[in-house]
Order: C-alpha cells, then sequence, then structure tokens
C-alpha cells in the first residue's frame, strides 16, 4: 500500500513536470493556428480533461518503464528520452511532413515545432523521472536478454521492409469507416505512387527499430520486453488520439485508435520476438 502511494504521487509529480515544461514549451513556440480554438464548438469542452487524461497515461508509462528498464543514471535519462521523443515525437512529425496536404491547419514550421515540444517536455519529465525513481548511481540490473539482429543485421532489413506492407494492410482497417474515407479523398487524389510510399514506409519501419532500440536494450528479461515495447507503441500512437484536435474529426481518431491499437500491439510483440532471445547466464 505504500509502496502504492509512493507510485502515484511520483506519476502526480511527473504529469505536473510534462504538464509546465509543454506549457512553457507551447508559449514560446506558438502554433500558427489555435489548435483549441479551431475545435468545434461540442469538443471545446472536453479539450483539457482529455488533454490531462492523455498526459496522465503517458506519464504512467513513463514511469513504468523508467522503473522496469535495467539502467540507471544519465543511460536511463537517455535511453527514455530518445524512445519517447523518437516513438512519440518524430514519428508522427515525419508522417505530418510527407501528408501535409491532409492537414492544412499545420505548416512544416508548425510540425518543426511541435517536434521540439516533445524533445523538451519528455527530455525533462525523463530527467525528473530519473531523480525520482532510481537517482544517478552507476549500478544497473543483470539483463538476461541477448539482442540478436542477425548477420550483417538481415533482420532490421527484414522488420523494414515488412513493416510497410503490413502498415497498408492494417490501413484498411482504417479505410473500412466512411467518415474517414471522405476526410482523406481529396488527399487520395494527390498522394505519390504506391511505390514511393512503400518505400517510405520502409524508411518509417527502420526509424521504429531504430526508436525502440533501448527498451529493446535495457529490458531485464524478454518476457517484460514482451508487454513493455507495445505498451510504449500503444501509448506513444493509439493514446495520442483520445484528445480532441482540430486536425481530425471524431470518427477519423477513432479510426487511427482502433487501427494503431491493433498494428502497433503486433509491431511491439515481433520485434521482440524477432530480435530478443533469452539468455542462459545472465549478463551483469
Amino acid at each position: 500500500m505504500k509502496n502504492a502511494l509512493f507510485a502515484l504521487l511520483k506519476i502526480g509529480a511527473l504529469v505536473v513536470v510534462y504538464f509546465i515544461a509543454n506549457a512553457v514549451v507551447g508559449v514560446l513556440l506558438p502554433l500558427s493556428n489555435d489548435m483549441v480554438a479551431a475545435l468545434p464548438a461540442d469538443e471545446q469542452a472536453p479539450f483539457m480533461p482529455l488533454f490531462l487524461l492523455n498526459v496522465l497515461i503517458n506519464m504512467s508509462v513513463l514511469f513504468i518503464v523508467l522503473t522496469c528498464l535495467r539502467y540507471k543514471g544519465w543511460k536511463l535519462f537517455l535511453a527514455t528520452t530518445i524512445a519517447f521523443f523518437g516513438l512519440f515525437g518524430v514519428l508522427n512529425a515525419i508522417e505530418l511532413f510527407w501528408y501535409n496536404e491532409a492537414f492544412p491547419l499545420l505548416t512544416y514550421l508548425d510540425v518543426v515545432k511541435m517536434m521540439i515540444t516533445n524533445l523538451l517536455s519528455y527530455g525533462v519529465a525523463a530527467l525528473a523521472g530519473t531523480l525520482l525513481i532510481k537517482g544517478f548511481s552507476k549500478e544497473e540490473q543483470a539483463r538476461n536478454t541477448r539482442f540478436d539482429a542477425g548477420r550483417f543485421g538481415w533482420k532490421i532489413g527484414l522488420f523494414a521492409v515488412l513493416y510497410s506492407p503490413f502498415y497498408y494492410r492494417c490501413g484498411f482497417i482504417l479505410w473500412s469507416l466512411p467518415g474517414v474515407r471522405e476526410f482523406y479523398a481529396t488527399w487520395v487524389q494527390t498522394m505519390e505512387p504506391i511505390p514511393v510510399l512503400l518505400l517510405f514506409n520502409v524508411f518509417r519501419g527502420a526509424l521504429w527499430f531504430l526508436f525502440s532500440l533501448p527498451i529493446l536494450l535495457g529490458a531485464t528479461t524478454r518476457k517484460q520486453a514482451l508487454w513493455l515495447l507495445p505498451l510504449v507503441l500503444v501509448t506513444g500512437t493509439a493514446v495520442a488520439c483520445i484528445t480532441p484536435n482540430a486536425l481530425m474529426p471524431p470518427i477519423v481518431r477513432l479510426g487511427h485508435f482502433i487501427e494503431l491499437g491493433f498494428s502497433m500491439t503486433v509491431v511491439g510483440v515481433f520485434m521482440v520476438w524477432l530480435f530478443l532471445k533469452e539468455k542462459k547466464e545472465p549478463e551483469k
């Protein structure tokens, strides 16, 4: 009971730290359009409660990651910052850059500002979390897994290549909703040729792997990684869809929530299965 109370207090502290950092950077780097004012009237009232719920979930997952990873000190801080900034910020920004025509309220500069906001917000929260949870001692936990990328890294190439068609296959889940088809109808008319899109998503697949590395290498056991990595991936993608935003109507956010919740779970489990093996002897 006492440990649970301390955990809740630490998560609460992370929420406050993240919220303040996010608000300060948002004031210093304002977007070209007021995204809350651009919301429909019926979505403006629930915006703040749902945004805070999103932050609470994100910081709870950050707390879990900081607690579970075998690292301590600066390694823990850097691992969590890289993972959260990459998975929650960089990959989203790359998609917004590429599909910018579908989101006319955002300029390319706005996307850069959002990326900087993510870096500073998650960086400050990860630093505070490292201090609160494990401190900056150098001792690390034993590692019971072995990372295996295959000879010449063939598994990395395999994952990146397989991600692309899987991404489009999961897109059929999203495309099955009539409101989604209508929302993206204009963009579909101007989108790049399919081979170009497939190559773009091979690149994205490589980035999913790269920014998942801190979790893959930091997990103490394969069993732990099997739930921890999908949890982080789903939180960084699907959970973001619960907050109202002016870029997507509710039906489109619902479609993305379902699509990303399913696809990121599969991607996370597949990465752990492909790259992590159990060790017979723990490595210090």
